[in-house]
């Protein structure tokens, strides 16, 4: 894996987790991850602008686009519910481990990428120690809503990160995921006005902080990632992003009072010795 993909990737996951812990501080409020999304489209709205029209009309992508933009819609409403049940220490690294594994095989699958010996160990390191992380000795009821949530957000990860890599190499990445934002903010506009209303008010008033967070901070993590599909395999790239478990993990233990335990510690060892081995191979 290329230095300055590596570096690039280790930005963006801790941009992932700040989001994240922004995302759990507010309950996984959805009417602020909605809030965020628009934030995010009037950021990056002046530099699509600013593109030539070559650049915007690739009809080839449109698929791509209108798949990613709807995946994101299901993303963002099983998250804010993940993170309603759930801690960030067990939600993320679920989320984030299962996503690992699903692209790596769906990626060899569908993109037919070659994954060196060392690189399949690291991944499978970096699988197993998300697992860890995330394991629990609870029977709580939320826990188990809060898994059961944080696997179907798994599950689109592994859907997007496909569709994100096969569409950056046809757009222009800011046109896409500008794209992907908006999709998704008009996606879950009619759930919001018929399910959430009442709480736009309250999000845009006392919690409007927390969207620009969340919308800033998720934009920028995509957009640098998008980027990085272009300089390397992307279940290497989906890997190493999970530094941002082990940063996740720790500000649950530092700033939410979550527990450290031992299966966090060996996790937490597993995804560093896996991300070393990534960057080797």
């Amino acid at each position: 894996m290329p230095l300055l993909a590596f570096l690039l990737v280790i930005i963006s996951a801790a941009l992932h987790a700040l989001w994240n812990f922004a995302t759990k501080k507010v309950s996984g409020n959805l009417t602020v991850l909605y809030v965020g999304l628009w934030f995010a489209c009037i950021v990056c709205l002046p530099f699509v602008v600013t593109l030539s029209w070559s650049d915007l009309a690739i009809t080839s992508a449109y698929p791509f686009i209108l798949a990613t933009g709807i995946i994101h819609a299901i993303y963002f409403f099983v998250l804010s519910k993940a993170y309603e049940h759930g801690d960030i220490s067990v939600v993320y690294p679920i989320a984030r481990g299962t996503g690992v594994a699903g692209t790596a095989l769906a990626a060899y699958a569908v993109l037919q990428e070659d994954v060196s010996l060392l690189g399949s160990i690291g991944i499978l390191l970096v699988f197993i120690g998300t697992i860890l992380i995330g394991l629990k000795d609870s029977h709580q009821q939320n826990h188990y809503r809060g898994l059961f949530f944080a696997l179907f957000v798994g599950l689109m990860i592994m859907n997007y990160s496909v569709i994100d890599k096969l569409a950056v190499g046809i757009i222009s990445p800011i046109v896409y995921i500008f794209s992907m934002f908006l999709l998704s903010a008009i996606s879950l506009t009619p759930y919001i006005l018929i399910r959430k209303r009442g709480d736009l008010l309250h999000a845009w008033q006392k919690l409007r902080r927390f969207s620009l967070i969340i919308g800033l901070g998720s934009m920028g993590t995509y957009l640098i990632i998008l980027f990085t599909f272009r300089l390397a395999n992307v279940s290497y790239v989906v890997a190493a992003r999970e530094i941002g478990v082990v940063i996740g993990a720790l500000l649950g233990v530092r700033f939410l009072n979550e527990r450290s335990t031992p299966k966090k510690i060996a996790g937490i060892s597993c995804i560093v010795l896996g991300l070393v081995m990534i960057k080797i191979a």
